[in-house]
């Protein structure tokens, strides 16, 4: 696994690959604009062409763009559905623009219509998206999530579903481990962390994991509830993230942190995933 974290764009797009280096990242995850407006400003051209510069310079692997946390294809709601399917629209063009594979996305709450009718609303959502978007190479990557509320993609068998229905090859998923750990999937032991990769490859698939998120988890398995924690300091806790970051069938994708400590707690969290490498 390529270990690396969600680092900050403040003061320029270009500083993110400066602050993955700060906080010794091999790759990186970043929002391209503020993740709680709607609102869409333009890229600057020589931002872009910083960051792509600094991204090779440093040898940083380009990683994952995070949508808005406002999206919800999933909504009954007219207008946030529109500009929901219009943000991950731009995201990806960004995506394209800043040679980022990838843009992860939450999919979205039902709000009490039932999770058939969300999981159909996300479906066609993600071919609105491809057909709006003018992107041509990132991938759009369901993030698996805890189950709060009406929230959907908190069993593989939603993920599935939608892997299956949607009209397009450009779409993955990323696993977050606090939150499928929340959703109930234990990965704690050699026994529980291959029973939960084989339901996940034999409902989902491993071809469509493209990225992992890695958060120890707050709250205790099953919970439901999405609270993330540093490594090792949680229920998931040290042999977990061991299991996961020495899975060969992993190796080459980006496992990015997204706990609390920005920074320095970036340095103690990577430096711990690192000794959990076996040689």
């Amino acid at each position: 696994m390529v270990l690396g974290a969600h680092v900050s764009i403040a003061g320029g797009i270009s500083n993110a690959p400066l602050n993955a280096v700060d906080a010794t990242c091999d790759t990186i995850q970043i929002f391209t604009k503020n993740q709680m407006q709607w609102k869409i400003p333009p890229l600057d051209e020589e931002e872009v062409l910083l960051f792509r510069k600094r991204m090779l310079e440093h040898k940083i692997k380009p990683g994952t763009i995070h949508s808005s946390y406002l999206v919800n294809i999933a909504s009954n709601n007219v207008k946030i559905r529109k500009d929901s399917i219009l943000d991950i629209a731009c995201e990806l063009e960004r995506a394209d623009s800043l040679g980022m594979p990838y843009v992860v996305f939450h999919p979205g709450a039902h709000k009490g219509e039932g999770e058939e009718i969300g999981l159909k609303r996300i479906v066609k959502g993600i071919e609105e998206i491809f057909e709006l978007s003018k992107s041509k190479h990132s991938l759009l990557l369901l993030e698996t999530t805890a189950g709060e509320g009406t929230t959907l993609g908190y069993r593989f068998e939603q993920l599935a579903e939608i892997l299956e229905n949607v009209n397009s090859d450009r779409v993955g998923v990323c696993l977050d481990t606090c939150h499928i750990f929340a959703a109930g999937y234990d990965i704690r032991s050699d026994e529980a962390y291959n029973k939960t990769m084989f339901e996940f490859d034999n409902i989902v698939g491993l071809k469509y994991l493209k990225a992992v998120h890695l958060n120890d988890s707050k709250r205790e398995l099953g919970s439901r509830m999405d609270r993330h924690e540093e490594i090792g300091k949680g229920f998931i806790g040290l042999k977990g993230f061991a299991f996961l970051i020495n899975d060969q069938r992993l190796r080459n994708i980006p496992g990015i942190l997204e706990t609390p400590g920005w920074t320095q707690g970036y340095i103690e969290n990577l430096a711990v995933l690192r000794r959990l490498i076996r040689k």
